[in-house]
């Protein structure tokens, strides 16, 4: 079972033809702007599809033709979350660093300093993760109070990103590609979170130290957005100590980023190779259930154990 965060993971540039590079952000990918555009067959088959929208074969299996580990075209590879320098185009520096760790963790392997130490980190199997292969897992804390634990959902990359770009009113692009209500999640409203010009795919630290990464002013609608699936995750100030309603989620930490704290403080998007201890181990899921137990329990974190709650309670 996973902890279900929706951000970041782009989808399929074109493998294999001739295409422009187009970064995901910007969306669309490849050069639909075109009037004879070679970019569709990359991943459609007009009468043979294989898959739903006519794709040629599974959307994993599409994104991880440009942004795994053995892929082509862009430089997030998010499947062992690191940045390479593989592509063709100029990038601009803020964009990110070679070999260091992508902001979103990775869904296989991750590069993460989750000890805080001085070594620089290498990567990892990750403990924990959002699928990215539509298999079913449980989005923890969605729907309305009382509803139970969460609701189960068959998660790709296609349920966050729109593959095409330009998901924001009247086709404006968003940040990551993100689509305002992500697939399956059963919310009426969305978050439209507006694109950035300057782009940072990497984290700060030298040394893979994922604290205090910060996604500033995005931020708050980054947490607005995720809990377009964890609904009853999202609280204010006065959670730790007023009772939500919820049987389950009966009282929360705070969250909503009213006093500073969001979800991305603690959690990464995509997965996290942190480690947990006996006690962190063994939290039970929402539901009661104790398995997968151990590093698996790891929820995204970006710090061993639980020492993410001590960077801020030093004294308790």
């Amino acid at each position: 079972m996973k902890i279900y965060l929706f951000v970041l993971i782009g989808v399929l540039l074109l493998a294999g033809a001739s295409y422009d590079l187009t970064h995901a952000d910007n969306g669309p990918h490849g050069g639909f702007t075109t009037p004879t555009t070679d970019s569709c067959s990359g991943c459609h088959r007009t009468h043979t599809g294989q898959e739903q929208k006519l794709l040629m074969n599974t959307t994993s299996s599409l994104c991880e033709s440009c942004h795994g580990s053995a892929g082509t075209g862009a430089d997030t590879n998010v499947w062992d979350g690191v940045y390479l320098n593989r592509d063709t185009i100029t990038e601009n520096p803020v964009e990110g660093v070679a070999n260091r760790g992508l902001r979103g963790g990775g869904f296989v392997n991750a590069r993460m300093n989750t000890t805080l130490g001085t070594t620089t980190a290498g990567s990892l199997p990750a403990t924990s993760s959002h699928t990215f292969n539509a298999s079913p897992g449980i989005m923890w804390g969605n729907g309305a109070n009382g509803s139970g634990a969460g609701t189960s959902i068959a998660l790709g990359c296609g349920n966050c990103h729109n593959p095409h770009g330009n998901a924001g009113p009247s086709g404006a692009a968003t940040f990551r590609i993100l689509r305002q209500v992500p697939l399956g999640s059963g919310a009426s409203t969305g978050v439209n979170i507006p694109d950035v010009t300057a782009k940072t795919y990497t984290v700060a630290s030298t040394t893979g130290v994922y604290w205090n990464e910060s996604y500033s002013t995005q931020e708050i609608p980054l947490t607005q957005w995720c809990a377009t699936c964890h609904a009853r995750y999202l609280a204010g100030s006065s959670a730790e100590s007023t009772q939500s309603g919820d049987p389950i989620f009966k009282f929360r930490h705070r969250s909503d980023g009213s006093d500073g704290v969001t979800c991305m403080d603690c959690h990464v998007a995509h997965g996290t190779s942190a480690v947990m201890g006996a006690n962190s181990g063994a939290v039970p899921w929402p539901d009661s259930s104790t398995a997968p137990s151990g590093n698996a329990r790891s929820s995204l974190l970006r710090v061993d154990s639980r020492g993410i709650c001590v960077q801020c309670h030093s004294n308790p």
